[in-house]
């Protein structure tokens, strides 16, 4: 680890923050336009504008700042680890957690029967039907029952995230 790295790692932590304040004045309609909203866009627009240019938004909704928040999680465990092998155990297992709540997001709304036509509903669904559609062929969805393919694909995702654990900590890369 270099000098100054642990400086380093909580100003990138800081600006994860940001991400995330940012993330949840879009919830609030006019929230970007107060001071306050105005100095969060400044902050990160220039972060978040080559993102939202290579992964544009699905379903209506903006996913940049989840992306650029993996992306300064992975690059703030490697500035406080010091190995690139760790930040990319991180980063894959940030993602597995990212799609597990995805996918457990989808067995929800299949299980409470959620608008099918709102555009948090079909985000959800489009972005997590790759990891759905392999079990299709044991699972195939019919009308006016549960969709058991997600829920395989869950299992499996769960699986992978402790099989990456016990072999990242295994390695001594946890």
């Amino acid at each position: 680890m270099f000098p100054g790295a642990g400086l380093v790692a909580q100003l990138i932590f800081l600006f994860i923050l940001v991400l995330i304040v940012r993330a949840i004045f879009s919830w609030f309609p006019g929230m970007l336009y107060t001071q306050a909203g105005r100095i969060v866009l400044l902050a990160t627009e220039w972060y978040l504008a080559p993102i939202r240019r290579v992964i544009p938004p699905v379903g209506g909704l903006d996913l940049s700042f989840l992306v650029g928040i993996l992306i300064l999680y992975a690059l703030q465990t490697f500035v406080a680890s010091g190995n690139p092998v760790t930040a990319l155990v991180g980063i894959v297992r940030s993602i597995l957690i990212l799609c597990i709540i995805l996918v457990l997001i989808r067995v929800f709304f299949v299980f409470f029967q959620m608008d099918p036509w709102h555009p948090i509903t079909q985000m959800v669904m489009q972005v997590s039907e790759p990891f759905a559609r392999p079990f299709r062929q044991w699972f195939p969805r019919r009308p006016r029952q549960f969709d058991w393919a997600p829920v395989a694909a869950l299992v499996v995702l769960l699986a992978a995230l402790v099989l990456l654990s016990i072999l990242a900590g295994l390695l001594g890369f946890g």
